[in-house]
């Protein structure tokens, strides 16, 4: 949006084009008639405040979110950073936006998918939270005989062949996130019990 100041110079504000069409709606039909500079940047901070809540909204309406997964959204399309802190300021008070319960249910959901630790934490350090601060990390979560164990799990349901089936077991744990000795422990486990 391109403002004429008084002083004949000319400034430009950046906006979401949701946020675009709406003040060209209501400069057409005479509902924005700002008196000064100042008025016209508070309505149009009222204006994204409004649209980034609805966008919110319906992003939450699918699924949960990180409030960094939030942020990068509304900032793609074009949020001043001010409004985005304060919407998800706002939502982190109601409770609709929870890091520590986003990365709870993401922590147990990805290592029932067979996941490592690290590749856990590091899709979570993606979305803005360090798995390292989450109470009961890691050992919460993993059953009882650990990392080892949970790798275990996760090999022992798959065929592994090939001329060095130890091997083939160890990097594929390890693709998966788990450390090298929890994969070299359920490798020799596998080994030990005539699986591989």
């Amino acid at each position: 949006m391109r403002l004429r100041l008084s002083d004949g110079g000319e400034d430009e504000l950046s906006l979401p084009i949701s946020v675009g069409k709406e003040v060209a709606r209501r400069q057409a039909d005479g509902r924005l008639c700002p008196v000064s500079a100042k008025e016209l940047v508070l309505s149009l901070q009222e204006l994204q405040e409004a649209h980034a809540a609805r966008r919110v909204r319906r992003l939450l309406e699918r699924r949960d979110y990180s409030s960094k997964e939030l942020r990068d959204k509304l900032a793609a399309d074009g949020y001043w950073p001010e409004v985005i802190e304060n919407g998800i300021g706002r939502l982190q008070e109601a409770g609709l936006v929870d890091d520590a319960r986003y990365a709870d249910v993401f922590m147990r959901s990805k290592l029932c998918a067979g996941w490592g630790p690290s590749k856990v934490e590091q899709a979570l350090a993606r979305r803005g939270i360090d798995a390292r601060c989450i109470v009961g990390w890691p050992d919460a979560y993993l059953p009882e005989g650990g990392e080892a164990q949970q790798a275990y799990q996760v090999a022992r349901g798959r065929c592994h062949g090939g001329k060095d089936p130890y091997a083939k077991v160890v990097r594929f744990l390890c693709t998966r996130g788990f450390a090298l000795h929890a994969a070299g422990m359920a490798a020799s486990r596998l080994r030990d019990e005539g699986v591989i």
